[in-house]
């Protein structure tokens, strides 16, 4: 008689910083264990956050998150990453004349801004707020103010940094949305304005990825904390937000954790609803 258990193969696609991470930009041994239990059980791990491909590479092997079965979402979905064949199976990157348009309005507005070739962070000047970023997404920095004669391909996102005034930002983006219709325009938290083409996003990418492993969007999860983590808590099968998340995010959310990213929320809900 075959006793072996058939498991329904579930996907979790979980923010970073602020959900899989504690504040401290660490894990615990138990949460790694968690993970490795629900890879091990035949779910699928994805790693959907705003930070570039590189560093979530490279925070994922700090992590010790090195086994079989993890996919990354970087940049807010613009780029899938199939860890276990280490390849690109997905990209959207922004048009090459929307930056050469946007640019130079944050630079008028005194509003920092940024961009990424793939491996280096392109800065106006190398500012308080580049040093501020740096501080968890560590890039090599260029300097220049026409990023569009450095790059040799258009970049996946750019990024508004203000470090006192969200009004401000707030005001600078809602100009950004409004003039440029195709483009989402997002916080990944109060300091962080997102740019990226309005058809990529992590709610798109996690359709496109369930689709892409033939796993039903019911049995697909997302965990967030922050407005650019809606689309995709809204477009899975469960939308689950942190104990910790921005309040705006509750009324988006089927579940939210018992407990914060500080003290297990996340592992305790993948081993009660997932595992």
């Amino acid at each position: 008689m075959n006793t072996t258990k058939n498991v329904t193969k579930k996907i979790l696609f979980t923010d970073m910083d602020g959900t899989l991470l504690r504040d401290d930009a660490t894990i615990s041994d138990h949460t790694r264990e968690v993970l490795l239990q629900m890879t091990r059980a035949g779910h699928k791990l994805v790693l959907s956050s705003g930070r570039s491909l590189d560093n979530i590479i490279n925070t994922k092997a700090k992590l010790g998150l090195d086994f079989p079965g993890i996919f990354i979402c970087a940049t807010n979905g613009t780029i899938v990453y199939d860890c276990d064949s280490q390849q690109i199976i997905y990209e959207r990157r922004l048009d090459m004349e929307d930056v050469k348009a946007i640019w130079p309005i944050a630079i008028a507005e005194n509003m920092h801004i940024q961009t990424y070739s793939d491996h280096d962070l392109l800065v106006p000047q190398h500012d308080k707020e580049t040093d501020f970023y740096l501080i968890k997404c560590d890039h090599p920095v260029i300097e220049t103010l026409k990023p569009w004669a450095v790059l040799d391909k258009p970049p996946v996102k750019m990024l508004c940094i203000d470090l006192e005034d969200h009004e401000r930002i707030d005001r600078f983006g809602q100009k950004i949305a409004d003039a440029f219709p195709h483009l989402s325009v997002c916080f990944s938290n109060p300091m962080y304005l997102e740019i990226f083409d309005a058809k990529a996003g992590k709610g798109n990418t996690l359709v496109w990825l369930c689709d892409y492993l033939n796993i039903p969007l019911n049995c697909s999860f997302a965990a967030g904390d922050e407005f650019n983590d809606v689309s995709m808590i809204e477009a899975a099968g469960t939308g689950v937000a942190m104990r910790n998340s921005n309040p705006g995010i509750f009324k988006f959310a089927d579940d939210i954790t018992e407990f914060d990213n500080n003290s297990e929320g996340l592992s305790q809900y993948i081993v009660n609803k997932i595992i």
